[in-house]
């Protein structure tokens, strides 16, 4: 008869040395105003697969990797280096965030000092011609029921921004490049409104990061 394996919940996760950042990264030890909280521009230096923690009896749902990147503008937190190296823990595998080039990554401080990616939570960014990032279609998208006030406007890009749709169906196509964000031509979509990357971190915290504690609900 096989054995029969525990497979690991958020619960059960803070229990194993180095999984506590799992259900999510932030510390229980922040008073919910974002204290542990960096939200950067960057781009990737590095990203490296890491070997699982040793954990006996049970199965590690996630894959860890520690990423390295370059910051190019602060949104929101205190750090002074112009590179951060972080932890990243997803269930899929490669994180979705290491294809592009530039992104808008929220990362938490633990309370040995290290560095957790709030798990997939990013935007892929690009510059507009005033020099600033943006990131294309709907701010509050998959989110059910947001509060709406950010919202997103036509931006001038430095250089066109498109995506590919030649392996996505006709619904995931409207799901994730909704008309109105998004104009459907030659096989690609192209953006047609875009957010700036403070609105976008605003977006998350009015949302995401008050679901998992780090801000309280409604503060400024």
């Amino acid at each position: 008869m096989r054995t029969i394996r525990k497979i690991l919940s958020a619960a059960s996760l803070a229990m194993v040395p180095g999984l506590s950042c799992l259900a999510h990264a932030a510390s229980a030890d922040s008073a919910a105003n974002g204290e542990n909280l960096l939200v950067f521009v960057g781009q990737k230096i590095s990203l490296e697969k890491q070997p699982p923690p040793g954990c006996d009896n049970c199965i590690i749902m996630d894959e860890h990797f520690v990423a390295n990147y370059r910051i190019l503008d602060t949104v929101f937190g205190d750090y002074r280096a112009n590179t951060i190296a972080f932890d990243v823990y997803d269930h899929y595998g490669t994180p979705a965030f290491s294809t592009y080039e530039t992104v808008l990554l929220f990362v938490s401080r633990q309370p040995d000092g290290s560095w957790v990616h709030e798990k997939y939570q990013f935007y892929d960014l690009h510059q507009g011609v005033d020099a600033q990032w943006y990131g294309c279609g709907d701010p509050y998208q998959n989110y059910p029921n947001p509060p709406r006030t950010v919202k997103a406007r036509p931006v001038e890009f430095a250089a066109p921004v498109s995506y590919p749709l030649k392996e996505l169906k006709p619904e995931q196509i409207k799901r994730y490049y909704p008309a109105g964000y998004f104009d459907i031509r030659g096989g690609r979509a192209w953006c047609l409104k875009a957010t700036s990357a403070a609105d976008l971190f605003e977006a998350k915290k009015q949302t995401i990061l008050t679901a998992r504690g780090i801000f309280k609900k409604g503060s400024e």
